[in-house]
């Protein structure tokens, strides 16, 4: 699941919830717990969450894992997803590698480009050209691997250079931890096919469209001398679980309203979480929900569906469900 770090929360600390959600999460069975890594998130989606934009803006995403890498025992962790051009690649391949040790090696590296310029400049941050930031992600994905696998690093390219560059102690897992690439771009699947460990399709998608990407991530594969089959495909979806189904689609209408996200042109986010959340998102009774996930699954084939739990207000509600009823469903499978 990918649970919610920002907009308005129940208390003003919104710690206790994040660490309830997250051991919940790990004792229900879960296999990962995702959180967005954004400095700076639109006011229309903070509005959505439930947020006022000058005070809800998202917890940062490296040090929130490594506290749930301590508040947790067995499942996975990660991003989704890190803009790698908003970091310099040596001092995020440090962040990765001490949570990852922190969590004894369970930890993912959800990676993308970035898509809004505002968190780049309001911190000083260049936000290049579409091509130039896939060239950073590229360069900087390549450093990393290399500073955790190598005793030292040198490296010269168009955007970043190391000299004697050494990165220790080292991941817990080996060779690296697993790269998950968001996206669906040709640019971005020849990046899952050269790099990655999985992919992360946009959220609340149509299943056609992740079959035609999926179809053409297997062509790009077959390219780089990949097996597509090693590759986790993820489809991540809006989720709202309640008792009374009216109350899930309200709350689901809602989130929609308050943020009028449509409106959202950077990155062509505005239809996945307008047009997307209505039409593709997974809300309603458990049963609804076990329902919607399996036709999906059908028509499909993909097995990892990430339930992006927002706003925080329903956060509980909605955990608590799929844990008690949803997750059991498919772990008996």
């Amino acid at each position: 699941m990918c649970l919610v770090v920002h907009g308005g929360f129940p208390t003003e600390n919104p710690y206790d919830l994040i660490r309830e959600l997250a051991q919940l999460a790990d004792r229900s069975g879960f296999y990962s717990l995702l959180i967005e890594d954004h400095f700076d998130l639109p006011d229309k989606e903070i509005r959505a969450c439930e947020g006022d934009p000058m005070i809800h803006q998202s917890v940062e995403a490296w040090t929130t894992l490594s506290s749930i890498a301590t508040w947790t025992q067995r499942i996975m962790m990660g991003t989704e997803v890190t803009p790698i051009p908003l970091r310099h690649p040596a001092i995020l391949a440090k962040n990765v590698t001490a949570v990852d040790i922190l969590s004894k090696g369970r930890l993912i590296l959800g990676a993308g480009v970035g898509w809004n310029r505002s968190e780049f400049e309001s911190f000083g941050i260049p936000f290049l050209k579409y091509e130039n930031r896939f060239e950073q992600m590229d360069e900087a994905i390549e450093i990393m691997k290399r500073l955790w696998t190598e005793p030292v690093v040198n490296y010269a390219g168009k955007h970043y250079k190391l000299k004697d560059a050494r990165l220790a102690p080292k991941p817990v897992q080996k060779p690296h931890p697993p790269i998950w690439f968001g996206g669906f771009s040709d640019r971005l699947l020849e990046a899952v096919a050269k790099h990655g460990n999985g992919w992360i399709h946009g959220t609340n998608v149509s299943p056609e469209k992740i079959k035609s990407d999926y179809d053409r991530l297997r062509q790009i594969s077959q390219k780089h001398g990949r097996n597509v089959d090693e590759i986790e495909v993820v489809a991540p979806f809006m989720c709202h679980v309640a008792r009374d189904k009216e109350q899930a689609r309200k709350s689901i209408e809602r989130y929609v309203e308050r943020g009028q996200l449509g409106d959202i042109k950077a990155g062509g986010l505005g239809k996945h979480f307008d047009e997307g959340t209505r039409l593709y998102s997974i809300w309603g009774t458990p049963r609804d929900c076990i329902e919607k996930i399996e036709r999906y699954a059908a028509a499909t084939g993909v097995r990892h569906f990430v339930l992006d739990i927002r706003p925080a207000t329903i956060a509980l509600e909605t955990v608590q469900l799929l844990s008690d009823e949803v997750v059991p469903h498919f772990q008996s499978k």
